[in-house]
């Protein structure tokens, strides 16, 4: 005789059915785990192997600096290839995390490893500890990476103290550029300028970036192109996220841009 199907698992197959199914998925997310783990492993081998940083031997002074430039914005890059996403406030586990206490507490980025591990949305400003990775990996001292990078206040007096800073029309690539986002008029976030002022971009790039909430500004408004973190912006495969992000920036929000020199490397 015939049992009723009821929707619940009533026999072997059935219960073999869900087993595996329930297998298969636990194994689809443990392979999505290790993938990250592989990523960030992969991240912190490329830092242990540049744990001088960069190893710079050019012509003139110009030259060498042109050098750093390129690297800190080859890494910088590298850093934006790998999707890092901010993790909900609730500490949601499908996120980058890791990543993101990576720049804040591991010995070759900032080496904050006093604050506790990175875990959710609003626990650590880190848009300042998102660009050690790369000024640390180009060879800029540790001394500046961990003390000075991470704070808007510190980068001020730094370039202040070392005539570090540079007007906002000459502006390049590779500099660290302060702004106010919240209109108060004082710096409060950290970027890097990925592209000098007004640069003409792909289409689809700025098409992309007019999308994000906070870029709504007029046409006619001089702009630079940012990488930056702790930040609402582009992902390369398009997705408009907070994280580790593209993004452009009026001067208008611009406070100081700040132009390390060769005596700060190493």
């Amino acid at each position: 005789m015939m049992t009723k199907h009821t929707g619940r698992i009533t026999g072997p197959l059935d219960r073999k059915a869900a087993i595996l199914e329930q297998s298969k998925e636990g194994l689809m997310a443990d392979c999505e785990r290790y993938k990250e783990q592989l990523r960030r492993m992969e991240r912190a081998l490329r830092l242990a192997e540049l744990d001088t940083g960069v190893s710079v031997e050019s012509d003139t002074v110009e030259d060498a600096q042109i050098d750093r430039v390129g690297a800190i914005l080859e890494f910088s890059v590298d850093l934006w290839d790998d999707n890092v996403i901010e993790p909900a406030k609730s500490g949601d586990p499908a996120n980058s995390a890791g990543d993101i206490d990576t720049f804040i507490r591991l010995p070759l980025c900032a080496n904050w490893h006093w604050l506790e591990p990175y875990t959710h949305n609003g626990q650590t400003a880190w848009c300042g500890f998102a660009q050690s990775y790369a000024f640390r990996a180009a060879g800029l001292k540790a001394h500046i990476v961990e003390k000075v990078l991470p704070s808007c206040y510190r980068l001020k007096k730094f370039a202040r103290e070392n005539n570090r800073f540079v007007d906002v029309a000459d502006m390049k690539p590779g500099d660290i550029v302060l702004v106010d986002s919240t209109g108060d008029g004082k710096a409060n976030h950290i970027t890097l300028c990925w592209g000098a002022v007004n640069e003409v971009w792909p289409d689809e790039f700025y098409d992309a970036i007019r999308e994000i909430d906070a870029c709504e500004y007029t046409e006619t408004q001089s702009t630079y192109v940012t990488l930056e973190g702790n930040a609402k912006g582009l992902l390369p495969d398009g997705r408009i996220v907070e994280g580790y992000v593209a993004r452009t920036r009026p001067l208008e929000q611009v406070t100081h841009v700040i132009r390390f020199q060769e005596a700060d490397y190493e």
